[in-house]
């Protein structure tokens, strides 16, 4: 008979409250990669206050997590797994144990006490800033206070005059000319801040992506033809495609994504 995993931390709390160091086998992918479903974690109690970059068991929402602290606000403590994009806000009296060591299932062990983990603490708590950054950003308030810049800094490149500032648009990079590489990289994030329009939102998920990709390739159509009726600027078909590549780039980014957050 399988032990829930609740049940054995439970036991573990027990021991952990009598000051003694408790060895469990973990599971999830939740650490990955710090943290594979195969090692054995080593856990003592907390006998000082933690740091930013411990590796945490602590209450949350009824269940017992073991995850990295990633930032103190005031008295909140922050935690977040390092494959995870969420993160836990918990008190002080949430946290119960840190971790000391781990097994891995080659039989490696690791210390948390030796300057290899540190240095792949920093790294992986770098990496969760970027992560929270982009949450913060990317997501539904970030979208649409970014909006307006993302759209008038598009019509700027767009039908702004360039062509007379010096601006070597004519070279090419990689084989790639530089003003098609240009029209392509402004117009990957489109689709990411067409996705919260009310009229677009309120439809089935597959009609509500293809209407997304619609409408960024309509952007690109307009901005282009656009330049066609300036006197500075030209239309060119070749540019056309770029913007249709880009949007078609960002659109794959993300919906793999969402797909990928979706079978997490």
């Amino acid at each position: 008979m399988q032990i829930d995993s609740q049940i054995i931390y439970s036991l573990a709390e027990e021991r952990l409250a009598a000051g003694e160091r408790v060895k469990l086998a973990f599971g999830g992918t939740s650490m990955l990669p710090t943290l594979h479903g195969s090692d054995t974690i080593v856990l003592e109690s907390l006998a000082d206050e933690p740091r930013v970059g411990d590796v945490l068991l602590f209450h949350h929402e009824g269940r017992r997590v073991v995850h990295r602290l990633v930032k103190i606000k005031n008295d909140i403590y922050i935690l977040q797994g390092d494959n995870n994009i969420g993160t836990e806000q918990v008190h002080r009296n949430d946290l119960l144990a840190r971790l000391v060591a781990v097994t891995h299932a080659d039989g490696r062990e690791v210390t948390t006490d030796n300057p290899k983990w540190h240095r792949s603490s920093r790294c992986r708590l770098s990496i969760s800033k970027a992560k929270r950054l982009a949450v913060r950003w990317l997501g539904h308030t970030g979208r649409r206070q970014l909006r307006p810049w993302y759209f008038g800094l598009l019509a700027f490149l767009m039908w702004a005059p360039l062509n007379g500032v010096g601006i070597p648009l004519d070279n090419y990079i990689l084989g790639l000319r530089a003003d098609h590489l240009l029209h392509a990289s402004v117009f990957i994030p489109c689709t990411l801040f067409l996705m919260d329009l009310k009229r677009v939102h309120h439809s089935s998920l597959i009609t509500h992506h293809l209407l997304v990709w619609l409408l960024a390739i309509a952007i690109g159509l307009t901005t282009e033809w656009g330049q066609y009726l300036l006197p500075f600027r030209k239309f060119d078909i070749n540019d056309l495609i770029a913007n249709s590549l880009g949007v078609t780039l960002g659109w794959m980014v993300i919906l793999l994504a969402r797909r990928r957050l979706r079978h997490r």
